[in-house]
């Protein structure tokens, strides 16, 4: 598509700008600055243990710090106790920077759970009315940032240090895992060798980030269009028929699918968006990701089920045509049964990409009690009729083509959905019924065992009718039609009599029950024009009145 070149183009030249201080960088300094660590037990110093006193305030002092470009005195609020003396002077202000970026870009803190005690308890919600004080604790998760295997909290604990009130500090945990990562979230490659000057001659730090990350979004466009039409001409190209088909279904999905993809990988790899809103982007792309490789599984199934019903079940109907129905009507029920499946894994695990909506599902879940009850009891009338969809297609009570008489209506069964079955009626009208009231009610399946029908023609003749010439001609019209099965015998019997007319009953037979009905008209339509031309119609229906004569009374 030409806007798509255009666009990839323009996202191109815009990385490309972007680059071009590449081979300068080395001798530019850092866009962040990297002041001498100050003392490193400078939380010893009485001003310095009130603002560690809790874990809240503790850990704004680090995060207000960084946010400053303070990165020696936000390492005194990591326990470095794991480091010799030499490392730890050299270090501290690295280690403390890196952990600010990766904290700034991956980890959302919730400060309402955070304690403001310096004991490090939480205190008892309001209108508690507990009588048991809060349970003091010397250490307290802040979170946790997805690492190479595991997830890695981000902690703090209490120390005591001689001679000095108690302080919360950064736990050592943690500081052993800030290089880990750092080179997992991280700036990417291409942060890192964008000079200082290129930075400042386009703006903030946070400005061209999005800048490049605009500009990967336009490459990515491109990149997933290409891969589209390569995957696109490689299916084209197969010997197998279905496999050429597949090519337009997977198109949009797939272009959509490798766009994300590439966007993912290259901006995860080139360049890291810092910011809270870095962590919605991310888990925005996460969530397309999810949706675009649920949409591309939707439509593979749906135009597999599709071939599979246009071809083999079309080839089968010609031999068995009642094996086919069947068939078809399991692959209607399974495919919509597999599909709504699919969608509803993929909705979950894309609404699983964003932390608010995934503690708020967790809380939902936690107090679901009557919440849950009444979910329960509106959601019944839609899985009763989803179960009952599945009971229909394993009980082969009606299966699709079949032909069928319920509530009055002939027609055939035209498609089984999730909740309702769709009858289409001789006159072309559409009745949905609910599968659940199909499978409470009687219904009259001509083809459920056998599609052959049998229809009756009745007649209303005169008492006077030779019944065995009305046969005969009943045979001859029988034995000249081309609908005739040949599976009932011709059948001509008189099946009652009243006061005025005898009522003769003749039979035919068909393959199914269209045919069949074609035929029955056909004979009624016939036999009524042989008794109406027949001596005069003689033999039609008679009402008789006969006068007696009465004779004169003396």
């Amino acid at each position: 598509m030409p806007w798509c070149r255009r666009v990839a183009t323009a996202g191109a030249v815009a990385v490309i700008a972007l680059l071009l201080g590449a081979a300068v960088s080395a001798a530019t300094p850092e866009a962040l600055s990297m002041e001498p660590a100050p003392e490193l037990h400078a939380w010893t110093m009485p001003a310095r243990a009130v603002a560690l006193r809790t874990p809240r305030s503790a850990f704004e002092t680090f995060l207000v710090a960084g946010s400053a470009g303070r990165f020696g005195e936000a390492a005194t609020v990591l326990n470095l106790s794991d480091l010799d003396d030499d490392v730890r002077q050299r270090r501290s202000a690295d280690l403390a920077q890196r952990l600010y970026i990766v904290i700034d870009r991956r980890l959302a803190v919730d400060w309402r759970a955070l304690p403001d005690r310096s004991d490090g308890a939480r205190d008892h919600p309001a209108g508690s009315e507990a009588d048991v004080a809060p349970t003091p604790r010397n250490n307290v998760l802040i979170g946790e940032i997805g690492g190479v295997l595991a997830p890695v909290e981000v902690r703090l604990e209490r120390l005591e240090p001689d001679g000095t009130p108690p302080v919360w500090v950064i736990a050592r945990s943690t500081v052993r895992s800030i290089d880990a990562l750092y080179e997992r979230h991280g700036p990417g490659w291409l942060e890192r060798i964008i000079p200082a000057w290129a930075v400042g001659a386009v703006g903030p730090a946070v400005g061209w980030q999005w800048i490049g990350f605009l500009a990967l979004v336009a490459v990515s466009v491109g990149v997933g269009n290409l891969i589209r039409r390569m995957v696109q001409r490689w299916l084209a190209t197969s010997e197998r028929r279905r496999i050429r088909g597949l090519a337009d279904e997977v198109g949009r999905p797939l272009v959509l699918l490798a766009s994300v993809l590439v966007l993912w990988l290259a901006s995860s790899t080139l360049l890291t968006l810092t910011g809270p809103p870095s962590r919605i982007v991310s888990a925005f792309m996460a969530a397309v990701l999810v949706g675009a490789a649920t949409w591309l599984v939707m439509s593979v199934i749906n135009y597999l089920s599709e071939y599979v019903a246009r071809q083999r079940f079309d080839e089968m109907a010609e031999s068995d045509a009642m094996t086919a129905r069947r068939h078809l009507t399991n692959l209607s029920v399974f495919r919509r049964l597999f599909i709504i499946l699919v969608l509803l894994l993929g909705i979950g695990l894309a609404l699983a990409q964003f932390d608010a909506l995934r503690t708020l599902g967790t809380s939902l879940l936690a107090s679901a009690g009557a919440a849950g009850i009444v979910l329960g009891i509106a959601a019944q009338g839609s899985l009763s009729n989803i179960m009952a969809g599945i009971q229909i297609a394993l009980t082969r009570l009606v299966r699709i083509g079949d032909a069928v008489y319920f509530d009055d209506q002939w027609g055939s069964i035209e498609d089984i959905t999730y909740t309702f079955v769709i009858i289409r009626t001789w006159d072309q009208r559409r009745i949905a019924v609910p599968n659940r009231y199909l499978i409470a009610n009687p219904i009259e399946n001509w083809e459920m065992t056998n599609p052959n029908m049998i229809m009756p023609v009745l007649l209303h003749v005169d008492y006077r009718t030779p019944v065995e010439a009305l046969r005969r001609r009943y045979v001859e019209l029988l034995e000249a039609a081309a609908d005739w099965d040949r599976e009932q015998p011709p059948s001509l019997q008189v099946v009652a009599a009243n006061e005025d007319v005898i009522q003769v009953r003749v039979l035919c037979s068909a393959k199914d029950a269209a045919t069949a009905w074609n035929l029955h008209c056909y004979l009624r339509e016939e036999l009524v024009a042989f008794l109406r031309g027949w001596d005069g119609g003689r033999y039609l229906p008679r009402s008789r009145v006969v006068i007696e004569p009465t004779g004169e009374r003396g």
